[in-house]
């Protein structure tokens, strides 16, 4: 991309307003109920920068019981001591891509809504994280368009993204202690919106990950890339709970699709010490628990939350089930039920129960058979959806 062509800071940004450090906390809640936009107000001191105050920080501080009668005469100067929030200042000719980064390294779970821009000790301006992610956003989409009037080259970067997309995911074949993992992704089109993952949470835990981006193609693909690494991030800073990690995946794709693009995600983990299974579902198709004793499978209906992507701060609710030696978990994405054949009949969430009891002691060969079944049903050797499938087998 020509230097011409960088997006700065300090182009997606908006004026900044600046209060002296003596000014009260009464006056900094006024500035922020007369424009219902502002995201947040520098403070200075002698003219010079000295920290910054946002709406979300104040709001939830003034809410507490006796805050108002508290901090109202106070000096602004007290909020900066006062709040906790990240402390997140960006130079305003940085440029946004590397802006990006810099704030994941700081922030993985984007619990910062904005930043202000300093340059020689003067507050020039405030950047929204939502702005600062569609503006990376459409930096790849103006690269798309590129790519499309250079037909040659667009085969060459849609090879290039492919092949990322695939070094993403983990190999499909696993073995955790006496769980095997088998797993596989299919996409409907060159990048596609689904991905799978698997993590060690200790010695006799292990974490499964099955998930599920709305549309298709680039923007489906940074979705998934954004979701993949806040879910890394977020293991290696000790967060391991399903909701915890759904909650924290949530609002890192909320800043980076701003509501545009919502993925369903399903989170489990395996505890072989406890013989116990913990699931917590944002919006996914239901999973399917097969017991040792050979019984039909069944649907584990848990609780569910939104999509991630829906709602900042949203919320995911655990579920614990038994998981003992001889169970299996299967998750899968809803390409494979969702799956038609000329008549417009769905493959259909019976058709797959009947077939796991037959494949569930074959974990490495599961997806493949799977995914022959679904095209023996359409009677086509293409997809109109992506397909992932992940079975978990205890003791195969």
């Amino acid at each position: 991309m020509c230097h011409e062509a960088l997006v700065r800071l300090r182009d997606i940004g908006r004026s900044a307003v600046s209060v002296g450090s003596d000014f009260s906390v009464q006056h900094v809640l006024r500035l922020f109920q007369e424009d219902p936009e502002l995201p947040l107000i520098a403070v200075a001191e002698q003219g010079s920068f000295k920290g910054a105050v946002s709406r979300r920080e104040l709001l939830n501080l003034l809410s507490r019981p006796f805050a108002m009668e508290l901090y109202a005469k106070k000096p602004a100067d007290c909020l900066l001591e006062d709040l906790k929030g990240k402390r997140v200042v960006f130079p305003p000719d940085l440029e946004v891509n590397e802006a990006a980064v810099r704030l994941l390294a700081v922030d993985p779970a984007l619990q910062t809504d904005s930043f202000p821009l300093v340059d020689d000790g003067e507050c020039l301006g405030v950047v929204a994280v939502s702005d600062l992610m569609m503006a990376v956003a459409e930096q790849q989409k103006e690269l798309l368009r590129a790519l499309d009037r250079l037909s040659s080259r667009i085969r060459e970067e849609v090879a290039r993204g492919v092949k990322i997309q695939q070094d993403l995911l983990p190999p499909p074949e696993f073995r955790f202690g006496p769980l095997t993992i088998g797993a596989g992704v299919t996409t409907s089109s060159e990048i596609g919106g689904d991905f799978f993952d698997y993590f060690p949470v200790g010695e006799n835990r292990l974490g499964v990950v099955i998930a599920d981006v709305s549309g298709h193609g680039v923007q489906s693909g940074m979705v998934t890339t954004a979701a993949k690494a806040s879910l890394h991030t977020l293991v290696s800073l000790g967060v391991t709970t399903p909701s915890g990690l759904l909650a924290g995946m949530n609002n890192a794709i909320l800043a980076t699709a701003r509501q545009t693009l919502l993925m369903t995600c399903l989170i489990a983990t395996l505890d072989l010490s406890a013989g116990s299974l913990s699931v917590a579902n944002a919006g996914h198709n239901f999973p399917f628990l097969m017991r040792a004793s050979g019984a039909a499978p069944e649907m584990l209906d848990t609780l569910s939350g939104f999509p991630l992507g829906f709602e900042r701060d949203a919320q995911y609710p655990e579920t614990v089930t038994a998981f003992a030696p001889g169970d299996c978990l299967f998750l899968y994405t809803d390409g494979v039920v969702e799956s038609v054949d000329a008549s417009g009949e769905e493959f259909g969430y019976r058709r797959l129960q009947e077939l796991l009891p037959r494949e569930k002691c074959l974990p490495h060969l599961l997806h493949e058979h799977l995914l022959e079944s679904v095209f023996n049903f359409t009677g086509q050797r293409t997809l109109e959806d992506d397909v992932t499938t992940l079975i978990a087998c205890y003791g195969s």
